[in-house]
């Protein structure tokens, strides 16, 4: 049987999307509606939105779940370099291990799409062929149509 705290990630995680709502209400600079504006979140924020909302602190990381592991998200953990708190101010520096979690987790969104990311292949220079020579004469069909009919009358 599976422990309180994994049941309650779980139901957190099934719920999240409907405490987007409340997290975005509460808190529009942490959780905005453009992508452009999401910025890594603070590490602490999970255990502030817990007790600020009355949540538990296992069913507030599954609603945060989803919200982290978005490639949007992953993309903004990648693009900047300091973390803000909920209320939008500047908190503690992305560290490297994050941007690694990131970037592997956009590698597996692409797998999973099969998408490609990351920069283009270079273009492999075109080597010099041989000209192709024209293809020999061929009789038209209709020859080759009659002379089969005149070998079978034969």
């Amino acid at each position: 049987m599976a422990s309180p705290h994994t049941i309650e990630r779980h139901r957190g995680f099934k719920e999240a999307s409907q405490q987007l709502a409340a997290l975005r209400e509460r808190w529009p600079l942490a959780f905005p509606i453009r992508s452009h504006d999401i910025r890594p979140l603070a590490v602490d924020a999970a255990g502030e939105i817990a007790a600020a909302m009355g949540w538990s602190l296992p069913y507030t990381l599954g609603v945060l779940a989803p919200w982290k592991m978005a490639a949007v998200y992953c993309r903004a953990v990648l693009a900047y370099d300091q973390r803000i708190a909920l209320d939008g101010t500047p908190a503690e520096p992305v560290e490297a291990r994050a941007k690694d979690s990131a970037t592997q987790r956009l590698a597996q969104i692409a797998g999973r799409s099969g998408v490609k990311q990351g920069p283009p292949a270079k273009a492999k220079p075109k080597q010099a062929t041989k000209p192709v020579p024209p293809p020999e004469k061929q009789t038209p069909l209709r020859d080759q149509v009659r002379a089969g009919l005149s070998r079978r009358r034969a």
